[in-house]
């Protein structure tokens, strides 16, 4: 999906909370869009205010300037999601109202159609009044936006609550009260805005890594990922238990992994494999291929009510021996989850990648896997299992 992210009069890029929103959005592989459009300079408008004659934020203007530099960034087949602040949200209106868009989600923060003037506060007056306007066809806005959210706060000292209920009222949008929080803007050091972000990603199909990165990244405030199209990530094997349970509770599609008797730490009994076989209920596709790294491994006790379980929850068994794949594959413990990434299990580290190379990769292991691999249906057919 596409971001395009719109700034308030007066206000810039990289003002508020609208830096880290990119920088977020970003992380989650998202395009986004965050002008600079032509403002005046409050401090020359305050101090020339009888003659300055400027004017560099007018609607001509933005409207220009957004034709120009944003409109062919916009392709019409694709989802478009506008964030917008204070003035931002009446100037969309306008192109909206002018140019055939297609829009996914509005989400407008402390918007108006108009707000009376205040001698106090001139300047914003001054830059404003050109826009201002509630003169809108809101069918044919609703038909091209069809979701809109409207965030407001009951402490504003530029708009009032009522106006941005106004705004809301006419888009039909959700509205959203965030109480005592101003302008929402830097003057009350909303330099994030964590409702803004979820709101954005209510809009999005974040594949399990995505969301697994950014629900990591927000316990433990570590950047996991950077802005880079793919990543690897590793974890302590202690924390495999807690990546499992966000992956089985997320998974869509399907699954396929490894188990190796060699590796210690799993138990069959824990919060890892009983979300696994939850998973498996609901989804029925998960495969899991027992690599035996001895023989004798079949015949452990806990292998066997790994085997029972799995297979009461409708998981697919088969068995392997190691021998039969030793140093034709690269990993012995792995799992390919939804297609989209890949884990990969030793004793003392866990890595996950959404590399396309390593999900390539590791196909591949599968396919050697599955060539020496034998199904299992029922615990009866351990005691006739042999290695063919």
């Amino acid at each position: 999906m596409k971001f395009l992210i719109i700034h308030g009069s007066f206000s810039s890029p990289e003002g508020n909370w609208f830096p880290e929103l990119k920088e977020k959005l970003l992380l989650l592989k998202q395009d986004v869009i965050l002008p600079q459009f032509p403002v005046d300079d409050w401090e020359e408008l305050t101090k020339n205010r009888d003659t300055y004659k400027k004017h560099k934020e007018s609607l001509s203007n933005w409207t220009i300037y957004f034709k120009k530099n944003i409109l062919p960034q916009i392709n019409p087949n694709e989802k478009i999601c506008v964030v917008a602040h204070s003035l931002g949200p009446l100037f969309f209106l306008h192109v909206l109202s002018q140019f055939k868009m297609k829009v996914d989600c509005g989400i407008f923060v402390s918007p108006f159609f108009e707000i009376p003037y205040n001698e106090t506060i001139w300047q914003f007056d001054y830059v404003n009044k050109s826009f201002y306007s509630n003169n809108f066809d809101f069918s044919l806005l609703k038909s091209r936006m069809p979701i809109s959210y409207v965030l407001y706060s009951d402490n504003d000292p530029y708009v009032q609550k009522e106006k941005s209920i106004e705004f809301g009222e006419g888009l039909h949008s959700s509205t959203l009260l965030v109480r005592m929080a101003g302008h929402m803007n830097s003057e009350v050091n909303l330099n994030e805005f964590p409702l803004v972000y979820e709101l954005c990603k209510t809009r999005l199909d974040l594949s399990w890594y995505q969301k697994f990165i950014d629900h990591r990244k927000e316990i433990f405030a570590i950047d996991y990922i950077k802005d880079k199209t793919e990543e690897v990530i590793y974890l302590d094997s202690k924390e495999v238990e807690k990546e499992g349970i966000f992956k089985f509770r997320n998974l869509k599609q399907s699954g396929f992994c490894t188990l190796f008797t060699k590796i210690k730490l799993w138990d069959i009994q824990s919060r890892y494999m009983e979300e696994n076989r939850e998973a498996a209920k609901r989804i029925k596709g998960l495969t899991r291929v027992i690599i035996l790294y001895k023989e004798n491994d079949l015949m452990r006790k806990t292998i066997r009510e790994q085997i029972k379980e799995d297979l009461a929850a409708g998981i697919q068994i088969y068995i392997c021996q190691f021998k039969d794949v030793n140093k034709k594959i690269e990993e012995y413990d792995f799992g390919i989850w939804d297609n989209e990434y890949l884990c990969v299990v030793h004793d003392d580290e866990v890595k996950l990648s959404s590399r396309k190379k390593d999900i390539v990769q590791a196909n591949k292991w599968k396919k050697i896997v599955m060539q020496y691999a034998v199904r299992i249906n029922s615990l009866d057919e351990l005691t006739k299992y042999k290695r063919v």
